[in-house]
């Protein structure tokens, strides 16, 4: 699953109204609660403020005063299309005075939820493994681009009479790592295993989003 590493806001304008998308990540639901009554205190003059939440694998949404399930749940339905937990998304409107019906509220909702979504920072919750690594200068860039192509994480780094390396590797890629050190060190490099199944979140780069769903 993905979750949101920072909050991001953005502001979609359809037939006079205003929406503004507003997505946090958040972990608990007293979280949701206390971001929720900041947000109603920000735009305290807004129509209404529909809002989704997945926390805990717990998911609930509210059309707050809009016309049944013409918002909340788009705004879930975004959320669910995209993999995200531990996610909150708000889209607050200020009405301008053009009904958009049942059907124009729904995408409305959902259009500003997902560009919300398209413009978050997202991190993958991935179990790795972190490794103590010893090894001479020589073989420092080889580990960097071994760690590289395998989506590790250098976590701290020591420099004495050897290199002295902290690094993480998603559990999956722990085997094809210790392969590759074997291969390209002849033994030179001291490897020991400090941690397994620590839950981390991998930020993901611009190239790994993914593709938008509309």
């Amino acid at each position: 699953m993905l979750v949101v590493l920072e909050p991001t806001r953005c502001q979609l304008s359809v037939s006079k109204s205003r929406f503004i998308a507003s997505l946090f990540p958040v972990h608990t639901e007293h979280e949701v609660r206390t971001t929720l009554a900041r947000i109603r205190s920000e735009f305290p003059d807004a129509s209404h403020h529909p809002y989704a939440y997945i926390v805990n694998h717990l998911e609930h949404s509210s059309d707050d005063g809009e016309p049944g399930s013409t918002a909340g749940r788009p705004i879930l339905l975004a959320l669910k299309s995209r993999q995200v937990e531990d996610v909150l998304l708000v889209v607050t409107r200020y009405f301008g005075g053009i009904k958009l019906g049942t059907a124009g509220l729904a995408r409305a909702y959902r259009e500003a939820a997902l560009q919300a979504l398209d413009l978050a920072q997202l991190g993958q919750k991935t179990r790795v493994t972190i490794l103590h690594l010893q090894l001479p200068y020589a073989l420092y860039n080889y580990i960097e681009k071994q760690l590289s192509d395998l989506n590790g994480h250098l976590l701290e780094r020591q420099f004495t009479s050897e290199v002295s390396l902290t690094v993480s590797v998603a559990q999956s890629q722990v085997t094809n790592l210790l392969a590759a050190l074997e291969a390209g060190s002849h033994g030179q490099i001291l490897v020991q295993i400090l941690e397994e199944g620590i839950e981390q979140i991998i930020p993901l780069t611009s190239s790994a989003q993914k593709t938008p769903k509309r």
